[in-house]
């Protein structure tokens, strides 16, 4: 029976908010901390592989189809997926897609984990990270604190 005809209808429904669910969870987890310069022009810099987060396991690579090797996918969007290749100079998640979406259900924990992450890829510079502004005098005294 099709979606919305009697007693599929539920069932379609929550299907569809789990599959959104999903696709906005994995969209956050490989976008998290991560912005584009604005130019002198007003315009954004060029999408480039580090503009995404990787993680190159062997899971992702088999069963979600070259999905980890999102960054590669920003800077050559009009590659196959089974021909994405992992990038050097992309970012690296700490560990595979299914133990990050369980991390990102805890914030604090995601924060813990990430956000050190996110201040090395920008090497200290943490205003240029997409990081939440409530916690960014905690993050620099952190962060030098553990610099010294």
């Amino acid at each position: 029976m099709p979606c919305g005809s009697g007693r599929w209808s539920f069932r379609c429904s929550s299907e569809a908010i789990v599959g959104i669910c999903l696709l906005e969870a994995v969209n956050y987890l490989e976008h998290y901390g991560l912005r584009r310069e604005r130019l002198p022009s007003g315009r954004y810099e060029r999408v480039s592989a580090r503009h995404s987060w990787n993680s190159n396991t062997l899971v992702a690579n088999v069963f979600l189809y070259h999905l980890q090797r999102h960054s590669d996918h920003h800077a050559n969007p009009q590659r196959r997926y089974q021909t994405l290749r992992s990038i050097d100079e992309a970012p690296q998640l700490p560990s595979g897609y299914g133990t990050m979406l369980v991390l990102a259900l805890v914030p604090p924990l995601w924060r813990k984990v990430m956000d050190p992450r996110v201040i090395e890829h920008y090497s200290g510079r943490i205003e240029a990270a997409a990081l939440d502004p409530r916690q960014r005098e905690h993050l620099i005294r952190r962060h030098q604190a553990r610099a010294a």
